[in-house]
């Protein structure tokens, strides 16, 4: 999701990613765990090999109409068909340094809002709005002039606030790893690391790797971050196109609910973006990044009390187009 430290915050590089886990209760738990673990591994990595430094900004992603391709209908819910937007928006904590050791942390917060084109009952099956807070915490500490160990910490909220924001509502994220740099000018930067993650009752630990890679002449910047693709290209010193590509996820409380019968314990919403993107530098800080492309592989999916699918509803393919406006401190 889209998450970083001191740096790029959109949910904007080859690397591998395997997961491990003695059991997995079905297929859609081992996508559950998959999601989750890239995202890691994501935040992991920008937060610390980052090239573009967007310290702070707001973004909005608006799709077109789509509807969920087997959600029976009824009299009291005779269309699906909803339209998303997703509102974004980052800032930094200050950094920290002690010794060596540097500490930085920001803040970052979603809302996504389903609008249904009929009004709805309250149901789990109907998402609706969901909010999410998200803090990532980055403690960096150089063992020699190109490794470093790196530690971080990821608490997440996210919640659809019917019934009140509680400590059930949190996900806890960590990883511990190490990074080096790599080439004469240093660019070109790979990571790994254990993951560790605590969400409604479940522990999943993962490995990840990343790789970060910037030409010497600064023309060229690839970041490929399982799940995250960012490829630009510099056509002018203020002006940069490219590719961008990310599955994205949000997983929320949904206790007290009855689905099929079944208690529901939480939901996830994923979806899968690619599209073309363009960055132009306003002013001295401030750049534009218009994005438009498609969401694939749409999906909504209950969990029960025992991690196990209740239900889960593909969705249509969703074009969209995005626009933010970040501060950036600029290249290294």
């Amino acid at each position: 999701m889209k998450t970083l430290i001191i740096a790029n915050n959109n949910k904007l590089s080859s690397s591998s990613l395997f997961t491990f886990r003695p059991i997995l209760q079905s297929p859609a738990k081992k996508a559950s765990i998959l999601l989750a673990t890239l995202s890691l591994c994501l935040c992991s990595a920008k937060g610390y090999s980052q090239i573009i430094d967007d310290i702070g900004g707001i973004g909005l992603t608006s799709h077109t109409k789509a509807s969920f391709k087997d959600m029976p209908s009824s009299d009291t819910n005779p269309d699906t068909k909803f339209q998303l937007n997703t509102f974004d928006a980052w800032i930094p904590l200050p950094p920290v340094t002690i010794g060596k050791t540097t500490i930085f942390s920001n803040l970052n917060y979603r809302y996504m809002d389903f609008n249904y084109d009929n009004n709805q009952v309250e149901s789990p099956d109907q998402i609706q709005k969901i909010q999410e807070i998200k803090s990532v915490i980055i403690v960096r500490h150089p063992i020699a002039p190109k490794w470093s160990i790196l530690a971080i910490a990821m608490p997440t909220i996210a919640s659809d606030t019917k019934r009140g924001i509680s400590t059930e509502d949190l996900i806890l994220d960590g990883i511990l790893g190490v990074s080096k740099r790599f080439g004469r000018n240093n660019n070109l930067e790979i990571g790994f690391g254990v993951h560790a993650m605590y969400s409604y009752g479940d522990l999943l630990i993962t490995p990840g790797i990343s790789i970060d890679y910037h030409s010497n002449d600064n023309k060229w910047l690839a970041q490929f971050y399982w799940p995250r693709l960012n490829v630009l290209y510099s056509l002018t010193p203020k002006t940069q196109v490219g590719i961008a590509g990310s599955i994205d996820w949000t997983r929320f409380n949904l206790k007290n609910y009855i689905s099929k019968d079944k208690e529901v314990d939480y939901a996830q919403f994923s979806s899968i973006h690619a599209g073309l993107q363009v960055h132009q530098q306003l002013f001295k800080n401030i750049t534009l990044q218009v994005q438009a492309g498609m969401g694939l592989g749409n999906s909504y999916e209950l969990f029960d009390t025992n991690q196990k699918t209740v239900t889960k509803y593909s969705i249509s393919t969703m074009p969209y187009a995005k626009i933010s406006l970040s501060y950036r401190m600029g290249k290294r």
